[in-house]
């Protein structure tokens, strides 16, 4: 992995831990088994020398969202004992979600509570998903929302502590709160958003990810490929752009 790295000036490297996993569940063997597959995610992530490990901050179902937020939290921090994130240079990012019933998330002051728990524990951030901020609510599609969202963004969990976006447009409407990715433009988000978003300065150092659906071959690439034109030629992001397969 770290020779294919080298020749593929893979950087940095981000990976997404299973989708079974939930920290926030109720249930007593599930989450004794979540706890377990995430922290097998951490061993894995540290043997690559994977930079960034992204999670979903799971489902509270049968719960209250305190009581999920304080379990999830808790639960990172189980899973982590013992091994040195801060060494292995691997830092959790919790995504924000598109907020389906009992997921925890959607909202950035969710995000950002996350984060402040879990700042004693292990290196922690956020990575933000595109469609998920549209169909949560947040208005990235005209200029003075999308200037605004950012705003929200930087006072809640600060977009120093946003190293990786996933880019992909949404098949659903803004507040629909339905997780369905699109191909970048060609949903209710557009291109003109990701073009701020990619050429914006206080972005510069931030990693981009297309997580796209792939409904034909070639997909993904057509899709970094979009996304690459979109960003002026001065700008570092260009050399950040990756497509998760």
């Amino acid at each position: 992995m770290k020779q294919l790295r080298e020749r593929y000036d893979l950087k940095p490297l981000v990976i997404h831990t299973n989708y079974l996993i939930n920290l926030a569940t109720t249930t007593e063997v599930f989450l004794k088994k979540s706890i377990e597959a995430f922290r097998g995610e951490m061993e894995r992530a540290l043997a690559l020398c994977a930079d960034y490990l992204v999670l979903h901050p799971g489902s509270f179902r049968g719960a209250d969202r305190e009581r999920g937020l304080t379990q999830t939290a808790a639960a990172i921090a189980a899973a982590s004992r013992g091994l040195d994130l801060a060494g292995g240079r691997l830092r959790i990012l919790i995504e924000n979600t598109a907020g389906a019933e009992y997921s925890l998330g959607a909202s950035f002051e969710q995000v950002a509570e996350l984060i402040d728990r879990l700042r004693d524990h292990v290196p922690i951030g956020a990575c933000v998903d595109t469609c998920h901020t549209h169909v949560a609510g947040y208005d990235i599609v005209t200029e003075q929302g999308f200037h605004d969202t950012l705003e929200k963004l930087d006072a809640t969990i600060g977009l120093a502590n946003i190293p990786v976006w996933h880019c992909n447009d949404a098949k659903a409407e803004r507040g629909s709160r339905l997780d369905r990715h699109q191909h970048v433009g060609k949903g209710n988000i557009g291109l003109t958003p990701f073009r701020r978003l990619l050429n914006h300065p206080r972005l510069a150092e931030a990693a981009f990810i297309a997580e796209t659906p792939i409904d034909q071959p070639g997909d993904d690439r057509r899709n970094v490929a979009t996304l690459k034109r979109l960003v002026s030629v001065r700008s570092p992001q260009v050399q950040s752009l990756r497509s998760r397969r």
